[in-house]
């Protein structure tokens, strides 16, 4: 049976359990205060420690664009200290170091470093670090050969907001740069062009010139790929302008290289001739393996063959696997042409080695560089459509600013024009009032009362009246019998008119229901209504002369006596659609409001 204490038991346990609680708790007690104590000074030290090590972080910074190599060695002498640092210190030298080893053309092997940094910067900022660490992240993997994880830092880049500091803009630039050289590097010179025109955007704001004589001289490669060599060349001849201006020998005397080789495939020999004079000043082996190979395609072409193949086996000591491929392959096929076997056997094999070697390397890059592509390819299309939607928001904002401005400078213009039209339709108005007041003067009825009145004045004269006043009364009866007569005659014939229009085909056509109308059966009908109601659509359009064809569709239809339902199904509109028209279209003739039903009688009578 397990042991139960008793009640003295459990009230000594909980005693104790009470005074062990208290003796903790002021020994946190004392915890606590001392660490408040030694708070501010810890935070000094490590502030007064992290100040001078930002010191040096900065001046590494201020070497990075002019001494590489300096901002390097300061960087490593001090590295035990950058250790200790404050984490955005260490991150901000990691990328002061990758930058720096970057522009030292030292190969990136690994991704370990700038990793932490990247995602440190991506997530606090500032925007210039995350532009820059996106960018150098990108360098890292084109070293590395992963060129679809490249390209996807490059437009982490190029995605930051900010686009207004002179910082940002250089770094937006260069990631542009290095993203078309990977379309390069896969022959997408189209995406090339486009990534290489985006730098040239940023570069014109970048606090560093020489970007812009990067980008210009990139955008002349892209159409010298795209054989468009006239384009390529006043790219290339700017960039060189510009470099010479900033008195950069050794950018100029790489660009007068490249032009040549422009020059070299136009057959422009003299022109190339005068660029290859310039001094040469290049230092990197891909720079000496360039302008050989320049060389030996100028003296190609000269037909000096045994120089050609001096250059091309000088280049080829400092040539890339890929373009040492090619050469070789040239070399092959000349010295076979030559029927020197051996040292065309010897080529073909150099030929057959580098190619086993590049294809291992572009299998590699291929399998990533298209597992990037088909994740970014809808991607790359939404951003796209946002562009091409924020050019045309600029654009309509531009156009709307432009209409703005013409409605401001015209608008007096515009209101006095309106005003003549509104007196001439006003006049014409007036005018039709006037001659449906003088036809009802000049009606059967009038007459009638005249012929009445002239019959009551030669009854009530008698023998009196004068003989030619009886005659000239008679001869106004004769004249008013008459115009009774042809008034008749030429109302019997409009109604003949009339009847003949109600028993045409176009007229029961339009009253045929589910019937389908064409422009011609309109044209048919206006034509009807022109003859039966004497020039119906020419008088109409002379009294209201800016009628739109379906304001005259309506008034057509209301003419053969069709109802608003009807005209809505003719015209495959809706009821209150033909009814708002009539009411507008009345107002506009006569300025004043009117109803559906004085449109309609209007138009009836008219």
């Amino acid at each position: 049976m397990p042991y139960a204490p008793d009640f003295v038991s459990l009230h000594l346990r909980v005693f104790c359990a009470v005074i062990h609680a208290w003796w903790h708790a002021r020994q946190m007690k004392r915890a606590v205060i001392y660490i408040l104590l030694l708070l501010p000074f810890a935070v000094f030290m490590s502030c007064g420690r992290d100040g001078r090590v930002r010191d040096v972080l900065r001046t590494a910074d201020s070497l990075l664009e002019t001494r590489p190599d300096s901002a390097l060695q300061l960087l490593r002498s001090d590295s035990a200290v950058f250790a200790a640092a404050g984490r955005a210190v260490r991150m901000g030298s990691v990328l002061t170091r990758t930058e720096a080893e970057d522009k030292l053309y030292v190969t990136h092997r690994s991704d370990s470093a700038i990793l932490p940094a990247v995602e440190y910067f991506s997530r606090r900022g500032p925007e210039v670090q995350s532009v820059r660490a996106w960018y150098l992240l990108g360098r890292v993997y084109y070293d590395m050969m992963l060129y679809g994880r490249a390209l996807s830092a490059f437009d982490n880049a190029l995605a930051v907001k900010t686009d207004s500091d002179s910082v940002v803009c250089r770094y937006k630039a260069r990631a542009a740069t290095w993203a078309g050289a990977v379309y390069e590097e896969k022959s997408l010179h189209s995406d090339a062009l486009r990534y290489n025109k985006t730098a040239y955007g940023y570069a014109r704001y970048a606090d560093v010139p020489s970007i812009e004589v990067y980008v210009l001289r990139n955008i002349g490669r892209s159409y010298s790929y795209l054989k468009a060599n006239d384009r390529a060349l006043s790219y290339y001849i700017e960039a060189a302008n510009q470099a010479e201006l900033f008195q950069d020998n050794y950018l100029y005397s790489m660009l007068m290289d490249e032009l040549a080789a422009v020059y070299i495939e136009e057959n422009r020999l003299s022109d190339a001739c005068a660029s290859l004079s310039v001094p040469f000043c290049g230092v990197s082996d891909t720079d000496i393996s360039a302008h050989c190979f320049i060389w030996a395609d100028y003296y190609r072409c000269l037909g000096e063959f045994d120089s050609a193949l001096l250059y091309d086996i000088r280049g080829m000591m400092y040539g890339d696997k890929d373009v040492n491929r090619d050469v070789a392959l040239d070399l092959a096929r000349m010295f076979e042409r030559e029927n020197r076997k051996n040292e065309a056997l010897h080529y073909y094999a150099l030929y057959a080695q580098y190619n086993d070697s590049l294809r291992k390397d572009e299998i590699i890059e291929n399998g990533e560089f298209f597992a990037f592509v088909k994740k970014s390819l809808d991607f790359e299309r939404r951003s796209k459509r946002l562009v091409e939607e924020k050019v045309f928001l600029l654009v309509f904002v531009l156009f709307l600013i432009i209409i703005v401005l013409l409605v401001v400078l015209f608008g007096m213009r515009f209101y006095n024009r309106r005003k003549i039209r509104y007196e001439l339709q006003q006049e014409r108005v007036n005018n039709y009032w006037k001659m449906q007041h003088t036809r009802d003067l000049s009606s059967i009825r009038r007459n009638e009362e005249r012929i009445k009145v002239l019959e009551k004045e030669l009854v009530s004269a008698g023998e009196n009246l004068e003989e030619t006043k009886r005659k000239l009364i008679r001869a106004e009866m004769d004249m008013l019998d008459r115009q009774n007569e042809k008034i008749i005659s030429e109302q019997r014939y409009k109604d003949r008119l009339v009847a003949e229009l109600e028993n045409s085909d176009v007229y029961k056509k339009f009253h045929c229901q589910g019937a389908c109308f064409s422009n011609d059966d309109f044209r048919q009908l206006k034509d009807a209504l022109n003859t039966a109601y004497g020039r119906f659509v020419f008088r109409l359009e002379e009294l209201y002369p800016a009628m739109r064809y379906e304001e005259m569709y309506v008034c057509c239809l209301v003419k053969i006596r069709l109802a608003s339902k009807e005209i809505c199904s003719v015209l495959d509109c809706k009821a209150n659609r033909v009814s708002m028209l009539k009411t507008r279209l009345y107002q506009k003739m006569f300025k004043k409001k009117g109803s559906v039903a004085d449109f309609d009688e209007f138009i009836r009578d008219f």
